[in-house]
């Protein structure tokens, strides 16, 4: 297991001396928290399998009683309950860097995330990190952490001459927020806050009907990317329970999940259906999305039909595993395809369409373009027709037959 060292403006890993072996096993680094068992699934199988079967194995012990004690002493630093609730999130946010998980890079000499690349993810040399940090260097620690809610809320205040006014968490089975109608029965302007935070599934949403003119979000996953168990450690060390933060819209085989025929069809249409609910007659739904299985595509496309959308266009973006280190020379899609929808409606509708490079990648979501562009007027074959145009495309064969036909231009 390696170390990170900085100091002096610069920064190494290396394999630690046995001064830092002895420092590492001191009697007062005595950690007590019990974080709970992994439990089967997708992600958590990969630890399971490589021997790890609670979140506490997956920290050195001193990282572990730095952690304890940074909580500790961070609920007495401030009276301020808010300053309490920031620092915490600050301390449980460095717990990403898990000693026994974390991984380094030889492009780029840093630490990584134990989730990196949305996968619980191992190297035959792990770095245990610094939880506290250093002033010059430390990715994704405490104090790195700490500073950068600090510029964030000097920009926020240097914008808008003070704070955000927030309302909630307010659970999603709770009453329609009125307020944000902006008037009162009596047609008297009513304060209404800059942020509403809700918790609970998007099937239920707390706006009012008609009253949004964006809807931006970043799933749907499919089954890609399990952040509720991904979001684990850091649930065990908030003292959360998994079931708190399950239920979340993706396929999961491991679990069995969403994984009856149109259920998660379903639940998508669901979420979407709400979704164009708050929509003003010329608001828009977007969101990107990639995936190398058309079946995937099919059951977005179908959810979103029978929301009651229609596309007005779609455009071909890059996406961050065109950088991702644990991602560099293997069949992970690099290109994302930018879908933009509204409500079903009488209002003509001028549609924008994607450049399509030669890339196999970018023919494959030109593919996909045509059928996105008539989602509100799909016929009732096109399920067929798409599947067996995606599926022979020349991005989803094997990279072996590609480049012994030439076709490989990925």
């Amino acid at each position: 297991m390696l170390v990170e060292r900085a100091g002096g403006g610069r920064r190494e890993l290396s394999l630690p001396t046995s001064g830092e072996l002895a420092a590492a096993e001191a009697m007062h680094l005595d950690p007590r928290m019990q974080l709970g068992a992994i439990p089967e699934g997708q992600e958590t199988a990969v630890l399971r399998r490589h021997g790890f079967r609670s979140w506490e194995d997956l920290y050195p012990r001193r990282q572990r009683a730095m952690v304890e004690k940074l909580l500790e002493l961070a609920s007495s630093c401030s009276p301020d309950a808010d300053v309490v609730a920031a620092l915490k999130l600050a301390i449980i946010g460095s717990t990403e860097m898990a000693g026994h998980l974390s991984r380094w890079d030889r492009y780029y000499l840093k630490s990584y995330e134990s989730m990196a690349g949305h996968r619980f993810n191992f190297t035959t040399l792990p770095v245990e990190p610094n939880a506290w940090g250093t002033t010059t260097s430390g990715r994704g620690t405490t104090l790195r952490r700490v500073v950068q809610l600090i510029k964030s809320a000097e920009w926020l205040k240097e914008r808008t001459g003070g704070g955000l006014q927030i309302a909630g968490p307010l659970a999603a089975s709770a009453p329609m927020v009125p307020a944000l109608l902006g008037q009162d029965v009596d047609g008297q302007s009513l304060e209404r806050p800059d942020v509403l935070v809700v918790v609970g599934s998007s099937q239920r949403q707390l706006l009012p009907t008609g009253s949004v003119d964006l809807v931006l979000t970043d799933p749907p996953y499919h089954d890609d990317v399990q952040y509720g168990e991904l979001s684990q450690p850091l649930q065990a060390w908030a003292g959360l329970t998994s079931a708190e933060s399950g239920g979340d819209a993706v396929v999961n085989r491991a679990t069995g999940q969403l994984v009856a025929a149109g259920s998660y069809t379903a639940l998508l249409a669901s979420i979407f259906r709400e979704s164009a609910r708050l929509l003003r007659d010329a608001g828009h739904l977007i969101f990107s999305y990639a995936n190398r299985d058309p079946q995937a595509w099919a059951q977005l496309l179908e959810a979103l039909q029978s929301a009651g959308l229609r596309a007005v266009g779609c455009t071909i973006v890059h996406s961050e595993n065109e950088t991702d280190h644990a991602k560099r020379n293997v069949r992970a899609c690099t290109l994302d395809l930018l879908l933009d929808l509204v409500p079903l409606s009488g209002i003509a509708v001028a549609k924008h369409r994607p450049t399509v490079g030669d890339t196999a990648e970018e023919k494959f979501l030109g593919i996909i373009a045509e059928y996105v562009l008539a989602v509100g007027e799909l016929d009732t074959n096109w399920q067929k027709e798409f599947l067996e145009a995606t599926s022979s495309a020349e991005f989803l064969q094997p990279r072996r037959a590609r480049r012994s036909n030439g076709l490989d231009t990925s």
